[in-house]
């Protein structure tokens, strides 16, 4: 068997590492799109002189990345870019406690913040429709937290779309479950009506100068909005500490 050699495999790892690895370096090199098919198991086999194992097992684990559809029968395709191996890891993490809500919260302050500067230089106006809309919609959910969540996050995804980032969307897909379940924490917190009433005006507050196309506006209303919740649920989680 012959030793994969690519410019970074690593002398530890596995021959399906280096073969997953040499795939990627190959995918970039020739430019492939979605959709474009990658070289067979057979081929790699021959080219690398490594075993069936091995090669097939480097699919797989490019599969479970989300960067390849392989099929009985079928040369392996590239995919889009899509945020499986992300959820993966955001998902373990909240799973076995080592990330809580807050600090879900405290990644997306960082992200998000950038993202709202960055919509309104760049969001479109069917975009900017939506965004209006879902405001207006948050407003009259005011006392039915489902259709509220629903609304508040369709804000923030509408945002990263209109950021013109594909990363910035990719994030927020992968984060979805937790920020989910953080959007339940802060509803749980949020009891009174006015805590309801601050929390659709700080996302109007971001519409609005999204909208009116103010970057910096855009980011200090989405700066505010996130340090009220981030605020909101660290007193909640050292309350339920001294419990």
């Amino acid at each position: 068997m012959t030793k994969v050699s690519t410019p970074h495999a690593l002398s530890h790892d596995t021959v399906s590492s280096q073969v997953a690895r040499h795939l990627l370096d190959r995918i970039n090199e020739r430019g492939l799109r979605p959709g474009d098919t990658v070289d067979s198991e057979v081929q790699i086999c021959k080219e690398l002189q490594v075993s069936r194992g091995s090669v097939r097992e480097a699919y797989r684990l490019l599969a479970a990345l989300g960067v390849l559809e392989i099929g009985s029968g079928r040369r392996p395709r590239v995919l889009a870019v899509n945020s499986t191996a992300l959820t993966q890891i955001f998902g373990h993490a909240l799973q076995t406690a080592h990330a809580t809500p807050l600090h879900v919260m405290e990644l997306r302050r960082g992200i998000e913040v950038q993202t709202a500067q960055l919509a309104a230089r760049f969001a479109n106006e069917e975009q900017l429709a939506r965004l209006r809309a879902l405001g207006r919609e948050m407003r009259s959910a005011l006392d039915d937290d489902t259709r509220r969540m629903a609304s508040d996050l369709a804000v923030h995804e509408t945002l990263a779309e209109a950021s013109g980032n594909p990363l910035n969307s990719l994030v927020l897909t992968a984060l979805h479950d937790a920020i989910t379940r953080s959007l339940r924490d802060d509803y749980t917190v949020l009891r009174t009506e006015a805590d309801r009433v601050r929390i659709i005006d700080v996302h109007e507050a971001v519409i609005d100068r999204v909208c009116a196309r103010d970057p910096v506006g855009a980011a200090a209303a989405m700066a505010y909005h996130f340090d009220l919740s981030v605020n909101s649920l660290a007193r909640e989680q050292h309350r339920r500490n001294l419990t």
